[in-house]
């Protein structure tokens, strides 16, 4: 028995010798085999890498460059076949679109190929550092590849926009030619994707590669950063597509029909809305927590007043139009009008001018200024304010993706039910998702609009400010050559608002010659003008009275000044003393030498002249005047005193000189000179028991 014990344990002995034997070739043999798959993921990788950048360096030879040769003429053919649209230039080719960011990408592959090459060929398997290339290059594909998956939707959307050119496709096709035999690619869309499908490829590469990396091996540790920042690559790019997909599924340009909202209705949305609306009215009580963004929010404000901005200077710039158009109008008529009262005068072909200036002006200045303002700053405005319609309803779908994630959110906190809180768990996180997703992609893409905006905004008022600029300028050019005409010339009106008054006023009062004029006719205007005298205190004028000179009369030097002025023809003298009573009527003492500059008035009458006495000019009644060649002793007979004036003070006025004279209210003063020596009518000469001095003339109010 014990024989056959020992007989055993030696056979067990032996075969566990055997089985030990064994073990290390079974552990060299997975070893070696891990190696020859490690070997094959390796090959792998270089080798696709060098055919994808062989066919993105055939797409840049055989379509970038071809399309770059030819593209004035494709530009010809867009122009020509594009929609003809007021304000609008057709868009040429648009390679920047197109191709994106090609080269870049192009220049990272080759680089990125070139490192993999050098760290595989001529090298052991050990010394075969893939991980460590990864990484070296992984910041630079991050940043050329992202921006490439960026703009691929749109390169393709303009892709397909020149395929169903059949004249744009030949010249494509020219470049198909050129690359047909070095590859399997038959259109261009295929070398297009080519980016796209390699960076997603990246990291299950690591990932095979750090399957058939043993752990002692050098680079495993690479391997497994490289795998990492892959997989974020791809995680990243897939997100951004799964954003941008969720913000065109809500992107729909114009209103939809009746229709179309009636067959959304159903029990889900009806369900939506009502949560929605639940949720909104806890938040404004305050019963359930909210997500909130200041980011967002101080984002969307910027929005909301860019656009506002905008939205007041187009409206404002329409009205502006409105009344230049309504103003230039009204000009030529007025023009048409003045050359109808001249119509039997020898001066018409001078008035002539003015009404065609005025045409010119309401016609084709404003014409040419209107073209140019639509086309430069309204027309790129109202475009900009159309794409704003787009961020609006994004913005408002964003907020109800946030109150469906709040909902989700109290939902969670609500539920007690191990089974139902799974599910509730896992609608917070799609809800969290699709809210995230429309939030980060509108505080992408919201900021650069906000940007782009400015700057064309900001261009617009440059071209508004340079219209204005030119209008103004070609309005002044047209304006003044009529100062030279001799209507103009010849006119001795030199203040026009104060002779019109007077003519007006001079006018108004012929008006009572009428017998079916009423007495009050200008009631209303004399009422006005009382009303408006005692609203208020006036305030004395801020020029004092000039001193009166030695002999109280007109110096020789004035006399001096009118004789250079005037021929002796039109010298005359003062017969008599004269005081003005209306405004632009001028007062004149026995014996003053005056020129007459015109003989008559502003409305061709010839009961007044406009006369210069060297110190200011007036209107003078022509009897008080006679030829200067009579001499001055002929003025001596003089005339009958005038009669005494006498006003009332409406204001008290404390004097500030000798030579003025304090007023307390209700107090009688004659008026002795209505201007002092120099010709100024703000203050008047007045007596007042025995004194003499000067007051302000709008502190007077003249007795009945």
């Amino acid at each position: 028995m014990n024989g056959n014990l020992q007989h055993l344990e030696q056979e067990l002995t032996t075969l566990q010798a055997q089985l030990n034997d064994l073990q290390p070739d079974q552990l060299q043999l997975v070893k070696k085999k891990n190696a020859e798959f490690r070997g094959k993921v390796v090959k792998e990788i270089l080798k696709t890498e060098t055919i994808y950048v062989r066919d993105i360096k055939l797409c840049q030879k055989g379509f970038m460059t071809v399309l770059e040769e030819k593209q004035h003429e494709i530009n010809e053919i867009l122009a020509r076949q594009a929609p003809e649209e007021e304000g609008k230039t057709a868009k040429g080719l648009e390679l920047d679109i197109l191709f994106g960011n090609m080269e870049e990408v192009i220049n990272v592959s080759e680089n990125f190929m070139n490192s993999l090459a050098a760290a595989v060929e001529g090298n052991s398997s050990e010394q075969q550092f893939i991980g460590k290339c990864v990484m070296d290059h992984s910041s630079g594909i991050h940043s050329a590849y992202a921006t490439y998956c960026r703009n691929h939707d749109d390169a393709i959307a303009l892709l397909e926009k020149y395929e169903e050119n059949p004249e744009v496709q030949e010249y494509i096709n020219q470049g198909l030619e050129l690359v047909r035999q070095s590859t399997n690619c038959w259109d261009l869309a295929s070398f297009l994707i080519k980016p796209v499908q390699r960076i997603l490829k990246y990291h299950l590469l690591m990932a095979e590669l750090y399957k058939y990396t043993e752990e002692d091996h050098p680079d495993r540790p690479n391997i497994q950063q490289a795998l990492t920042a892959m997989t974020d690559i791809a995680n990243s790019i897939n997100e951004f597509k799964r954003r941008k997909d969720l913000v065109m599924k809500y992107r729909k340009p114009g209103q939809e029909a009746i229709s179309d909202k009636i067959g959304k209705i159903n029990m889900h949305s009806i369900k939506k809305k009502s949560q929605r609306m639940n949720q909104k009215i806890t938040r404004i009580t305050g019963l359930a927590a909210q997500t909130i963004d200041d980011d967002f929010d101080k984002m969307e404000r910027r929005f909301r007043v860019i656009e506002k901005t905008i939205k007041i200077f187009v409206t404002d710039i329409n009205s502006y139009l409105e009344q230049l158009k309504t103003a230039t109008s009204a000009e030529a008529q007025v023009g048409h009008d003045i050359s109808d009262y001249y119509a039997s005068q020898s001066n018409l072909h001078d008035v002539n001018k003015y009404e065609i200036a005025q045409r010119h002006l309401a016609n084709k200045l404003y014409k040419d200024y209107t073209i140019f303002v639509q086309q430069r700053v309204l027309s790129p405005l109202e475009s900009l304010l159309n794409m704003f319609e787009g961020p609006h309803k994004l913005i408002q779908k964003r907020h109800h993706k946030l109150l469906d994630y709040d909902s989700c959110m109290s939902k969670v906190e609500k539920t007690k039910d191990k089974d139902k809180l799974k599910q509730v768990k896992d609608e917070k996180e799609v809800a969290r998702k699709n809210y995230e997703a429309m939030n980060i992609q509108l505080k992408d893409e919201i900021p650069k609009l906000c940007e782009m905006s400015l700057a064309i905004f900001k261009s617009c008022v440059v071209a508004f400010v340079e219209a204005e600029r030119d209008h103004i300028s070609s309005t002044l050019k047209k304006i003044y050559p009529l100062l030279e005409l001799s209507i103009v010339q010849n006119s001795e009106v030199r203040d026009i608002l104060p002779t019109f008054e007077v003519s007006h006023r001079s006018a108004v009062d012929r008006q009572y010659h009428f017998t079916f004029v009423p007495n009050n006719f200008d009631k209303k205007e004399k009422l006005d003008r009382r009303l408006s005298r005692r609203s208020m205190q006036p305030v004395p004028p801020p020029t004092k009275p000039s001193q009166p000179n030695t002999n109280n009369n007109q110096s020789e030097s004035h006399r001096g000044k009118l004789e250079k002025r005037y021929p002796s023809e039109r010298l005359f003298l003062a017969a008599s003393d004269f005081r003005a009573k209306e405004p632009m009527e001028l007062s004149l003492r026995k014996g003053d030498t005056v020129g007459i500059i015109k003989q008559q008035d502003p409305t061709g009458g010839e009961n007044r002249w406009y006369v210069d006495n060297g110190v200011s000019q007036g209107f003078v009644p022509p009897s008080v005047l006679q030829p200067r060649e009579g001499g001055v002793d002929a003025c001596d007979g003089g005339s009958d005193e005038e009669q005494p004036v006498y006003f009332y003070a409406e204001w008290s006025f404390e004097a500030t000189g000798p030579t003025e004279l304090s007023l307390n209210p209700g107090m009688v003063v004659r008026l002795v000179s209505d201007t002092d020596v120099e010709g100024n009518s703000e203050w008047w000469l007045v007596a007042h028991e025995g004194q003499q001095g000067y007051v302000p003339a709008n502190y007077l109010a003249r007795i009945p």
